[in-house]
């Protein structure tokens, strides 16, 4: 049985989500990966092992009702997996809101895992168009947090 690497994993993630599929399902040499947007949930499996990543934000901030040019859309991903949180601490004003513009470099949120907190940077210069996931939900590595129109 072969199983995919994070890297061919991430590719599919993206692949998808760039198709606007709300449902993917791929077999190959014993492994099996599903993403289903349907259920609000994303899965990969493989034979007797799976990893899920946590629900996706119902309810997805947004400036733009026009659907923006792809090639200048960027997505801020999780670096890893852990706790999203979208503030310093409880309680604090969000680094970042919908419509607003960052440079790169800019730190837009925090992920958590086993008491390690990644600050992560935006790494393009632009205005945040959607906040994917809600405040201390848990993300998967290489999920979508931010959707960034380029500037």
């Amino acid at each position: 049985m072969k199983l995919f690497t994070l890297a061919e994993i991430k590719e599919i993630i993206q692949l998808v989500d760039q198709a606007s599929l709300q449902y993917f399902e791929l077999e190959q040499s014993g492994s099996r990966i599903i993403l289903d947007k349907g259920q609000r949930t994303e899965q990969a499996q493989t034979g007797e092992k799976s990893a899920a990543a946590s629900p996706v934000s119902a309810a997805k901030e947004s400036v733009i009702k026009e659907e923006p040019d792809k090639a200048t859309i960027f997505q801020i991903t999780a670096p890893m997996a852990g706790t999203f949180y979208t503030a310093a601490e409880p309680g604090a004003e969000a680094f970042v809101k919908a419509g607003q513009e960052v440079a790169e470099g800019t730190v837009v949120c925090i992920v958590e895992s086993m008491k390690l907190f990644t600050e992560v940077e935006a790494e393009v210069k632009g205005k945040i168009v959607e906040i994917l996931v809600e405040n201390e939900a848990t993300v998967g590595y290489g999920q979508p947090l931010f959707t960034v129109k380029r500037i």
